[in-house]
């Protein structure tokens, strides 16, 4: 049996490799799938990891996100809330 520890960085390398293939658009699409979308868990917290993960890699700011509460749109590298999301 895998341990907890194991298993979640297991999911996170196949998360951020599957979003190495995705778009900037495709990344932001992803990430609004989460917002409103309640739950944890190992598999939860390594997609949600490598989300940020990439995010920072593409040099994508994200710095007006406050976790995953609402909807953003990407522009000029940048992540904008979306108003009534």
């Amino acid at each position: 049996m895998k341990s907890n520890n194991n298993l979640q960085h297991e999911l996170y390398d196949e998360y951020n490799l599957r979003f190495d293939d995705y778009s900037d658009t495709e990344l932001v699409d992803a990430f609004n799938g989460q917002v409103g979308n309640g739950g944890s868990g190992t598999a939860k917290l390594s997609y949600l990891r490598a989300i940020k993960s990439q995010l920072i890699k593409r040099e994508i700011d994200f710095s007006e996100t406050v976790g995953y509460t609402k909807k953003v749109i990407l522009k000029d590298k940048k992540m904008y809330l979306v108003e009534n999301s």
